[in-house]
């Protein structure tokens, strides 16, 4: 009994989440038929069909059934349904529909000024998700950097002559913690941005990934090069990136040309629309452009259409299969939905086109928002990764230059060659692991993250190749610099 009960709130939590994510979609489709001169119950009739709003097409139909199969007229009915809604939003807007026409006041001035505040509390929310961004990344970022800090004044602390387990446990533990604070960010990242993208198969990125991996791992464990496992390594994660970027650049290119290209298309439309053209005839000469990009291709192919004489329901349906922007397609939904119904005046054109217009403008200030944070996560892995690898590098080098006796110089030489070869690989595996994050609070997509992930891998790798080539030296710059000091003040400086 708890069991159900427990389930049916779970249920009704995450019915709620929808319908009021859906809630300024829903409350302009409304807006624009009303406008158009339809009443609530053809309204609700056109909503039922709208499956890109399934939490506000199961509450169309629960109006819709009430009228039907209980005989109540609309009004009764929604207002029915406004009391068992999960949402207090939702309730309010239905309440109020019904209020403005029983009380014969302007229907439609109240659903644009409900539609007006609701886009702008969606706006409120972008701007707030950026701020909850910069303040995951500001945790990351503090994480890492107290971890380097944490190893460096361990290191400091203990005696690098001696070998002892506990110093094996501790360099084992600071191998593994970055890259498991970047898993623990991936999962915390997981409600940070909603994805516009579907990610890309699994399967499909393991069929790809996986025999670089296999052969890396292969070439790690046979250990022919040691020095070389770094390389094999960033050259594995690299690879497997490959398919990934270049599938999801072309999507992501598809949906930013899409979702810009819309906006101005809706805009084109009332523009004409107010010449006194044809709504058809409008969207034809919009839709004829040949400046929207990848996007040319959907736009010419529906003027192309509409000409021939298809259907707008077949020509949304085609649109439907080829571009998976929500806010493109429930855009044009729209506009079919009020020209195929006899409507698409003035007045709805444009407030459909001043609808996308400020969608688009909130989503491209929240991109750009997000930008710094990129560069910020670039300047943070590239100088972790390199920091890391000096400081080991630094504080084994002040054991070899402090060391006469030959065996042990030999051991510190050797534990010293194996730290920094594990932690190059420790480091790669962090900065990887760091793109998809990157990616995922940018675009909304852990797909998005593995361009950023090959980039920070080839970063992190120079970082590697400058250690382990010794091309950058901390301790012999200190000492010779010291060196330097000795000769030129004499026993003074003593």
């Amino acid at each position: 009994m708890l069991l159900t009960l427990s389930r049916a709130k779970e249920q009704a939590d995450a019915h709620k989440k929808k319908l009021e994510f859906e809630l300024p979609y829903f409350m302009t489709f409304i807006t624009l038929l009303a406008t158009s001169g339809f009443g609530p119950s053809a309204v609700f009739q056109k909503l039922k069909d709208v499956s890109l709003l399934p939490a506000s097409q199961k509450e169309a139909n629960k109006i819709l059934k009430r009228v039907e199969l209980l005989g109540l007229d609309p009004l009764t009915a929604m207002t029915k349904v406004k009391e068992m809604s999960p949402s207090k939003e939702f309730a309010e807007f239905l309440g109020g529909y019904v209020s403005s026409i029983q009380g014969g006041g302007d229907v439609v001035s109240y659903l644009q000024s409900k539609m007006t505040s609701a886009f702008e509390k969606y706006a409120e929310i972008q701007r707030q998700s950026v701020e909850k961004v910069k303040t995951v990344i500001e945790a990351y970022m503090t994480l890492q950097v107290v971890v380097l800090a944490v190893y460096i004044i361990i290191n400091s602390m203990e005696n690098p002559t001696q070998r002892t387990e506990s110093e094996f446990t501790m360099s084992t533990l600071f191998v593994i913690v970055p890259p498991l604070i970047s898993i623990f960010f991936l999962l915390i990242a997981v409600s940070m941005h909603i994805s516009k993208l579907k990610e890309l198969p699994i399967k499909k990125i393991l069929i790809f990934g996986m025999p670089g991996f296999v052969g890396a791992l292969a070439f790690i464990y046979i250990d022919i090069m040691p020095s070389f496992d770094a390389y094999v390594l960033a050259a594995a994660l690299i690879i497997a990136s490959i398919w990934p970027v270049i599938t999801f650049k072309k999507k992501y290119r598809e949906l930013m040309d899409a979702e810009s290209a819309t906006p101005s298309i809706l805009r084109d439309i009332a523009e004409t629309r107010k010449a006194g053209i044809g709504p058809e005839k409008c969207v034809i000469q919009a839709c004829k452009r040949k400046d929207f990009g990848v996007f040319n291709v959907h736009a010419n192919s529906i003027a192309i259409k509409i000409e021939r004489g298809s259907s707008l329901i077949d020509i949304y349906n085609s649109l439907k299969k080829k571009v998976e922007s929500f806010h493109v397609l429930i855009s044009f939904k729209i506009l079919f939905e009020i020209i195929s119904s006899g409507g698409g005046n003035v007045d709805t054109i444009e407030s459909l086109a001043l609808t996308a217009e400020k969608i688009h403008n909130v989503d491209a200030e929240k991109q750009e928002l997000l930008k710094p944070y990129v560069l910020v996560g670039f300047l943070l892995i590239g100088l972790t990764s390199f920091t890391t690898l000096m400081v080991i590098d630094s504080l084994s080098g002040v054991s070899i230059l402090t060391e006469f006796d030959e065996q042990r110089l030999l051991e510190i030489t050797e534990k010293r060659e194996n730290s920094i070869a594990t932690f190059s690989m420790s480091v790669l595996i962090q900065a990887w692991l760091a793109g998809l994050f990157l990616g995922k609070i940018t675009t909304g997509s852990y797909s998005g993250g593995f361009q950023y992930a090959a980039i920070l891998s080839v970063i992190a790798m120079i970082g590697v190749t400058i250690i382990q080539a010794q091309l950058f030296n901390l301790t012999d710059l200190l000492f010779n610099v010291e060196v330097n000091l000795g000769m030129f003040f004499g026993d003074s400086y003593i």
